[in-house]
């Protein structure tokens, strides 16, 4: 155990090291309004003003995105990987959780699976009719660390085409487990909603709780391209979670973001064991590197949630006091 003194310094060591960034998100967010002043701010993108190189692959993705919208331009997207894919996989589980959640079986309707792999591909259209295959740009023969920041920015293009095209997404990890709808919970008038555990007991990170809520509009394409200058500038950058840079108050207005943060009581995780299981929206299998033990925990998450919705339809006073999982997981 530090010292008072040291731990001290180190507090303000991890304050210090955005001010580069915060600095540098300055000079972005003039090039942003020098671009965008032709526009009204909070304005949204329309098909019709954009300049992408027409390509199959975005006139599929606009087309998919056309299917499953709902009537304020809304969808809900995540992203699936093989190894998360096929028969009693973390994919099943996940679009489970949607039919039997309270509310949720209709969301299904505007939900968007985007699969990285053939295989994942002909799967998820086996099952689900709004499927969009991502091309990773990828790089030859990635080392692991290689690996997951180019997957982290083919995720990160990939939701900014959304957002330009026009439409609020609604990103979900395959292993948030969905129970209850939270969209009415999201403000759309603000341009991100998230739920963010804002001061973690570990000292680690600000994490979020695998899902977020963006609305498309000139600001949050404008953050989206911040982000995606910072990511070439600085590679190395802190932000692990979007909740790291949300709470970065001083970044955010000079962008003009507007951030709801949501309670954290009601999304759980592996992580972050809820008081109230009762009222749960969603549950993420966090803190789980091994996929077998993932879906394991899962699978009890969900009879544990079918058990407590019987006991409620029985008229009977059902109550969820605790979770079996995580059981492997902690392992």
């Amino acid at each position: 155990m530090g010292s008072p003194m040291s731990l001290r310094r180190l507090r303000d060591m991890k304050q210090y090291r955005y001010l580069p960034l915060i600095a540098f998100s300055a000079l972005v967010l003039l090039c942003i309004r020098l671009k965008n002043s032709s526009q009204p701010i909070g304005t949204t993108h329309d098909v019709s003003l954009l300049k992408f190189q027409p390509n199959p692959e975005t006139a599929e993705l606009v087309e998919v995105l056309r299917r499953a919208s709902m009537a304020d331009r809304t969808i809900i997207l995540t992203i699936v990987e093989e190894a998360l894919s096929g028969p009693g996989s973390v994919f099943d589980l996940f679009l489970e959780s949607f039919r039997i959640g309270q509310e949720t079986k209709w969301l299904l309707n505007h939900l968007i699976i985007v699969t990285v792999g053939r295989q994942a591909f002909q799967y998820c259209k086996s099952l689900h009719p709004h499927c969009f295959q991502l091309t990773p740009i990828g790089v030859s023969k990635p080392s692991t660390g290689e690996q997951l920041h180019q997957h982290s920015r083919d995720r990160h293009d990939l939701l900014h085409k959304v957002l330009q095209l026009g439409y609020n997404l609604v990103f979900t990890e395959v292993d948030v487990m969905w129970f209850t709808n939270p969209i009415p919970h999201f403000n759309p008038q603000d341009e991100v909603t998230i739920p963010c555990d804002l001061e973690p007991k570990d000292g680690s990170n600000k994490q979020d709780r695998g899902l977020f809520y963006v609305k498309s509009n000139d600001i949050s394409v404008g953050f989206f391209n911040y982000l995606k200058l910072v990511g070439v500038l600085y590679p190395n950058t802190p932000f692990e979670s979007l909740c790291e840079i949300a709470t970065q108050q001083e970044i955010m207005e000079m962008l003009g973001m507007r951030i709801k943060f949501l309670d954290k009581a009601y999304f759980g995780g592996f992580c972050q064991p809820l008081k109230n299981n009762s009222e749960v929206y969603t549950m993420q299998a966090n803190c789980c590197e091994k996929i077998e033990s993932k879906v394991h925990d899962l699978k009890l998450v969900l009879d544990d949630w079918r058990n407590f919705t019987r006991q409620s339809s029985n008229n009977s006073l059902g109550t969820l006091s605790s979770w079996r999982a995580p059981d492997k997981c902690i392992q």
